[in-house]
């Protein structure tokens, strides 16, 4: 039937909330049956008329759930698919982390003889240094590779000496070698290369490494030796760069600070951190539909007059250089990036080679002493390498829980340092490559400025004043990220010496009473064994209190031990304990202590701080450590 005039005027009431298969349903029915009553009648469930009505339903239903979809999937807080999530994040400047390897503390050994006459070590037979970049595989999977981060230096030449054995007597009683030991820093990871040939520019090029666990870009060099830089998006000005040891005229290797220190340090530091503008320079990224990561460069495009004297206008929007002679190319780049953030160059007519690590993944979490077999050893030189210690820190890459969540807090700190807690986790943050830092401390001084108190492990795991140089870099680092108005210093000036954390080492005392009818020797083991776990120095932070009561606590759940006579940190030792050492080197002011035991931290008075059960930390920010466990532990049972 026709449409009369009238009909096509009246008002359709069609309801757009409905968006299920059953609502949906139900307002087509209702639809027909007050804008078509004499057309159709027949609702029955098995009529033509309402399969027709279904499948416009099911249609209808389809639809709607498409489109709640793709509406949750560019919400971060409600998007599921982790290729959205990604993106996302990424549109919030945070870089998803794909595998993160893990660290392993590496101990390599290698051997030199005694003088036949003097039975002294001959220190010129050992290797001068080993370069970073020692692979070493598991005994147990050999598809497991650890590399070495940075330089094994065998050298004696101070504080930073390897560690030397006992001497290995021969059949006679005489010396007739030692043993020196290094310790450093490998993470489960190979070092690969890939090589590109680039002729014709292309805006926003992007390069398939094709790798699908990309750790880091180690290097990007072009066919001319010229360094292109990673930086964590195009638009990025500032670069920082890092200058190799080796190309520091000031410096000798690794352990030798320059001019920051007239000494030498127990803590590597291959790399000065510096700040720099460069149109060279690349972002990666994770392709999700390769499954591989890309360099992606700018859209830079250079050209060159016929001449070759000067730089024709860039074709581009981002940096422009006109009339400017090619001598002066590099210095008027640095000057126009500088003013105007740019997008930065793309290559051309050129080469590119990248060097990269790939590994990492929860899989390379390894027990101790799995690490055994040197897949490339130097030339020339007998080494052994095992690990004391599992390694720690490999996982799988983050859920998309954790994505959102790392997203929305990255996003909310703005890349900047507000608060005390924001500086120390930036510093903590710091890259290996620019010196080690275990404890950190953050407080506001008179005037608002912050005042960073840090120190560092040696090779033993020990804690030693961070090198001058670390300071330096760190300063640097943070340049980039804290307010305008904050001023960062570090440390205490004690004796014209930059000092940037005190350690308060101890001793610890103790006589217990035991059940006679066990072993009064395990039993006294098993109570060292508990005072060490309960001292490890992964738990002592600055400006931390010790309970003793929970320490007597944890003893007196031990199996046979029945009281606690005596339980008491000490630095002063007497001539029943500790054999007259004092436990320190320097008194509060800095100046050190005649007698003081050398390489031990700061005198402080245990008694007077006890209260309670309770030894309260220092006003100064420092950190309580039981240095020498082995040593200093003291107590029998009775």
């Amino acid at each position: 039937m026709a449409y009369t005039e009238k009909q096509k005027l009246k008002p359709t009431n069609v309801n757009y909330t409905s968006k299920d298969f059953s609502s949906i349903k139900a307002d087509l029915i209702e639809y027909t049956k007050s804008y078509f009553p004499d057309t159709y009648k027949d609702f029955n469930e098995t009529s033509p008329g309402m399969m027709l009505i279904e499948l416009s339903s099911y249609v209808g239903d389809v639809l709607s759930y498409y489109i709640d979809y793709n509406y949750k999937e560019n919400l971060l807080t409600t998007a599921t698919e982790k290729r959205n999530i990604r993106r996302l994040s990424e549109f919030l400047g945070y870089k998803t982390p794909n595998k993160t390897p893990s660290v392993v503390r590496l101990k390599v050994e290698t051997s030199i003889g005694a003088d036949s006459t003097t039975g002294e070590p001959l220190y010129g037979e050992a290797p001068s240094s080993i370069d970073s970049g020692l692979q070493v595989t598991s005994n147990i999977d050999s598809e497991i590779v650890f590399e070495t981060t940075d330089e094994i230096d065998f050298t004696t030449s101070g504080s930073g000496d390897p560690i030397i054995s006992a001497p290995i007597l021969d059949g006679n009683g005489e010396a007739n070698s030692y043993t020196l030991t290094r310790y450093v820093r490998a993470i489960s990871s190979k070092t690969k290369s890939k090589t590109f040939n680039i002729t014709t520019p292309t805006k926003f090029l992007e390069l398939d490494l094709g790798e699908s666990d990309l750790i880091e870009v180690l290097d990007c060099t072009d066919g001319s030796g010229q360094k292109w830089y990673e930086v964590d998006y195009l638009a990025q000005t500032k670069i920082l760069k890092e200058t190799h040891y080796s190309d520091d005229s000031t410096r000798t290797s690794a352990y030798d600070q320059g001019d920051a220190s007239t000494e030498t340090s127990t803590i590597p530091v291959p790399y000065v951190a510096e700040y720099i503008s460069s149109t060279k320079k690349f972002t990666t990224k994770f392709d999700e539909d390769t499954g591989t990561y890309k360099a992606c460069f700018g859209n830079g495009l250079f050209r060159f007059s016929n001449s070759g004297s000067n730089v024709d206008p860039v074709e581009q929007s981002g940096v422009t250089i006109n009339g400017t002679n090619l001598a002066d190319v590099p210095s008027a780049i640095g000057v126009a990036v500088g003013n105007n953030p740019n997008l930065g160059e793309t290559p051309s007519n050129t080469s590119l080679r990248f060097t990269y690590r790939v590994g990492g993944g929860a899989e390379s979490n390894i027990q101790a002493g799995e690490l055994t077999t040197v897949s490339n050893p130097p030339a020339g030189v007998s080494i052994t390498v095992t690990n004391d210690e599992p390694s720690v820190g490999g996982t799988d890459g983050q859920t998309v829980d954790e994505i959102r969540n790392n997203a929305s807090a990255f996003f909310a700190s703005q890349l900047r340092c507000v608060t005390k807690e924001d500086y120390q986790s930036r510093i903590l943050s710091l890259p290996q490559k620019f010196g080690s830092i275990a404890k950190c401390y953050v407080e506001r001084v008179d005037g608002g400025a912050l005042l960073v108190s840090t120190l560092s492990y040696n090779q033993n795991k020990q804690l030693v004043q961070t090198p001058q140089l670390v300071l330096q870099n760190i300063g640097t680092y943070l340049n980039q990220y804290r307010m305008i108005n904050n001023q960062v210093g570090f440390g205490f000036t004690l004796n014209d010496t930059l000092f940037s954390g005190y350690v308060i080492n101890f001793g610890v005392r103790f006589i217990i009473n035991y059940d006679r009818r066990l072993n009064p020797t395990e039993v006294k083991l098993n109570v060292i064994q508990v005072i060490k776990d309960f001292f490890r120095i992964e738990k002592m932070q600055f400006r931390q209190s010790i309970n003793l009561n929970d320490l007597q606590y944890n003893i007196l759940g031990l199996d046979g031990v029945i009281g606690i006579k005596e339980l008491k940190l000490f630095q002063d030792g007497n001539t029943s304990y500790a054999s007259g050492r004092k436990l320190y080197q320097y008194q509060g002011d800095g100046d050190i202590v005649d007698g003081g035991e050398s390489g031990y931290g700061f005198q402080y008075n245990f008694e007077n701080a006890l209260q309670d059960g309770i030894i309260r930390p220092s006003v100064t920010p420092a950190v309580f450590e039981l240095r020498n466990p082995n040593q200093d532990i003291y107590g029998k049972v009775i």
